[in-house]
């Protein structure tokens, strides 16, 4: 609830409403909707005050049924059409009243006040019910910069009408392609400036590809709700400077390109035959890609995947300009780091967090680790929060990484 008093100068007139219009429309964007709008009892001057705000903040539960949300709508998108929408957010109940046509009604009138962030999060209460679809409009709004999606549905539109020219920010939270996969490839082709895309999968969409092509992204973060084997991935992006993969489960990642310097964080499981020759080949691409990597954090299940290759193949691609390596790694995957270790050439700074509760007694580190760990010119052990350890159990553990890491 927001709280308003009225201080008078000696005239008997309010302060704020001596402001001009535009400030005072600036102070109440900085509000939600609903709060901005009691400030119209405060005096005449405050009635309409709220219509001119470029920006609406809209939860549909603050509304008794969906004809009163409607007329709401209706009375703000009218009032002022020359008034550019800074910015939209909606938190939307697909279970309340919910109308197909209105809702497209509504979006499009938004995209016509010339909108430059959007954000619409539908209320689901499990992943499957009815998802609300975007219009078409969306496709071809100029003047969109931010995009934020969440539980809710792209269908196909013409490529010829898709542009976005503007978009430099988008996140897509289980948004359902309806198993399209010309969908994302579409929308992120038309966004020439897009510098940052999160991508997290609908746990219930068929699509069999992301494919991630832009020659402006630095920095894309993907991500899985599955418990089933994930979509497969395609990345072609080389200005990219960051790049998250994490707790995914495809069939194969395709990396053609991303920046010669980038900050990569990879956890990812591949559910492949290690005979296959196909299969080999496509995690020797995967490894030479983001061998590029300047900085990396990997996970027990990419360091499996590492191993899995090293043993079939009996060698890997040197990791040289990696200066950084983050590691969280179950305990029984501690031998294992020697064979990766030792193709990062010019490694200076390596974390190992441990997965997983951890004793003194049970840290015990093969004489090829010990050896891999002397050479690095900074070595962090890392325990997890839940693990409670006396002072002296701490010093122990420090004292054993001095002596073993030189």
């Amino acid at each position: 609830m927001v709280r308003t008093s009225i201080k008078t100068n000696g005239s008997g007139l309010d302060r704020l409403s001596d402001l001009p219009e535009h400030l005072s429309c600036r102070i109440l964007s900085q509000l939600s909707t609903k709060d901005s709008v009691r400030t119209s009892v405060l005096s005449k001057h405050w009635r309409n005050l709220w219509l001119h705000v470029p920006a609406l903040d809209l939860d549909t539960i603050d509304f008794p049924n969906n004809l009163v949300f409607k007329e709401f709508i209706d009375r703000f998108v009218e009032f002022d059409k020359e008034l550019d929408l800074k910015r939209f957010e909606l938190f939307y109940d697909v279970n309340h009243a919910h109308s197909f046509d209105e809702f497209l009604w509504m979006i499009d009138d938004v995209v016509k006040r010339r909108v430059g962030h959007v954000t619409v999060i539908n209320n689901v209460y499990v992943v499957d019910e009815t998802l609300v679809t975007m219009p078409l409009s969306l496709y071809s709004c100029a003047t969109l910069v931010n995009l934020d999606l969440s539980f809710v549905a792209m269908n196909k539109p013409q490529s010829e009408l898709v542009s976005l020219p503007c978009v430099k920010t988008m996140h897509l939270d289980a948004v359902k392609f309806n198993g399209d996969d010309s969908i994302l490839e579409t929308l992120i082709s038309s966004c020439s400036v897009l510098n940052d895309l999160t991508v997290i999968a609908h746990p219930g969409d068929y699509a069999q590809v992301v494919c991630v092509r832009s020659r402006s992204l630095k920095s894309f973060t993907l991500e899985s709700q599955s418990q089933y084997q994930d979509p497969n991935v395609v990345i072609d992006c080389p200005r990219l400077e960051y790049m998250s993969v994490m707790e995914y489960q495809p069939a194969s990642i395709v990396v053609h390109s991303i920046g010669p310097y980038a900050k990569v964080n990879i956890d990812v499981m591949f559910e492949v035959d290690y005979e296959d020759p196909l299969a080999i080949t496509m995690i020797r691409s995967f490894l030479i890609a983001i061998s590029k990597a300047r900085e990396m954090t990997i996970s027990t299940r990419t360091l499996e995947l590492i191993d899995g290759y090293h043993l079939k193949v009996k060698e890997l691609p040197k990791f040289s300009n990696l200066s950084r390596l983050d590691a969280l790694l179950d305990k029984s995957f501690w031998d294992r780091l020697p064979g990766f270790l030792g193709c990062c050439i010019n490694l200076n700074s390596f974390v190992l967090e441990l997965d997983g509760h951890s004793e003194i007694e049970e840290i015990k580190v093969s004489p090829l680790l010990q050896d891999a760990l002397s050479a690095r010119g900074f070595v962090q052990l890392k325990t997890p929060l839940s693990v409670t350890k006396t002072s002296s159990e701490m010093r122990k553990i420090a004292a054993y990484f001095v002596k073993k890491s030189g």
